[in-house]
């Protein structure tokens, strides 16, 4: 918990808020008990909500782990005329940098520190640059499944199914955002400065933002369409090459079959009594067993080869 003073604005901040936090706060602002304890719900709630001398909001910001998890990262605020308070993980760099640059710089401090709002506005702002980047990974990760999900030689099913998950989770999050920052317009109250144009970019990053991860959401809906197709065109073409060799093998099978029982027949041996044909010399039986074997083959292949088989 550490505080900076410029001016007239203090800006307390608080990373990884806990309930000895919350009491030091509910004795020297006047901050009702259910907002200190929203500070620490693991509900994840996302509200602003005015309460006359100052304005409490909670939001949520998506964060990654690595290249495949993405979570969410609550921070909230308490803004008044000449304070803010922030609350947020200690990896939340939006915040923390800010904070570290106000605290060592003095044009930094100067610059944004000019009045709680502002202050808020640039704190929110940075976090949704910060969402860019996420966007960033998302999509080289489409790009990289866009390159191989149209080759039909493997399937893409477990990176296209990851890619899904984190434009889930990244819809779940974003979604609130569009929600309530258009609100942010109530902090205006706090600031001389017309404050307008600031929270109107602010809107239209969210529904960049917004916009980005539904064009990923069409895409990867497409890729997993396009995988599931070219799969079971795999299959299928497995299979009509499978079925074939097995049904060109059926006159084999029915041949040797009858030949391989132990009975005289025609054309195989008779136990000595006969003997094999002899006509083509000692090998005339296997011959004209390979014929009778080919020749149906041969027909068949013609025919499917004819209706279009393969």
């Amino acid at each position: 918990m550490a505080s900076i003073t410029k001016g007239d604005i203090t800006w307390t901040d608080i990373q990884e808020p806990t309930s000895t936090e919350m009491a030091l706060l509910a004795r020297d602002y006047d901050f009702h008990s259910l907002d200190l304890e929203d500070c620490l719900s693991p509900r994840q709630l996302t509200k602003l909500e005015d309460h006359g001398d100052h304005i409490f909001i909670t939001l949520h910001f998506p964060g990654q782990i690595g290249q495949d998890v993405i979570v969410s990262r609550q921070v909230s605020m308490f803004l008044g005329k000449d304070f803010l308070v922030t609350m947020h993980p200690s990896n939340f760099n939006a915040f923390s940098s800010l904070f570290q640059a106000c605290r060592d710089d003095e044009t930094e401090r100067s610059g944004l520190m000019k009045s709680s709002a502002y202050l808020a506005y640039k704190l929110i702002d940075r976090s949704i640059d910060d969402l860019f980047s996420i966007l960033d990974n998302v999509q080289t990760s489409l790009r990289s499944i866009e390159a191989v999900v149209f080759v039909e030689v493997k399937s893409s099913a477990s990176a296209i199914n990851a890619a899904r998950r984190q434009i889930a989770i990244l819809r779940r999050i974003v979604y609130p955002l569009g929600l309530y920052l258009p609100d942010l317009i109530q902090t205006q109250k706090f600031s001389k400065e017309d404050l307008s144009i600031y929270f109107s970019d602010i809107r239209h990053k969210i529904g960049k933002v917004s916009g980005t991860i539904e064009e990923m959401r069409e895409m990867v809906e497409i890729y997993k369409d396009t995988d599931f197709v070219t799969s079971s065109n795999r299959t299928n073409n497995v299979l009509s090459i499978l079925t074939i060799l097995f049904t060109l093998t059926i006159p084999a099978t029915v041949i040797s079959s009858i030949y391989g029982m132990n009975v005289p027949l025609p054309g195989g041996w008779d136990f000595g009594v006969t003997g094999p044909l002899s006509y083509f010399g000692p090998y005339t039986s296997l011959l004209v067993i390979f014929i009778a074997i080919l020749v149906p083959a041969t027909i068949m292949v013609a025919y499917f080869k004819r209706v279009g088989w393969f």
